[in-house]
């Protein structure tokens, strides 16, 4: 199995949401950085089936109004 690219991201969080966020990855025993990536991954999945979702419903009002 081979890594994946990885690249850098530097972020300006606010302390309260980086502190909230170190203690996270703490009590999962992983990585600020994995975390992180974990989220992004989610945030990606849920706005690409919204994206799916909307054009779905666009096609839909296109056969409604081609009718």
């Amino acid at each position: 199995m081979t890594n994946p690219k990885r690249e850098h991201t530097y972020l300006m969080l606010d302390s309260d949401t980086k502190s909230g966020l170190k203690k996270l990855a703490a009590y999962r025993h992983t990585t600020l950085a994995n975390l992180i990536e974990e989220g992004a991954r989610m945030v990606i999945h849920r706005e690409s089936a919204r994206i799916r979702e909307d054009i779905a419903d666009l096609h839909n009002v296109n056969r409604m109004v081609r009718n």
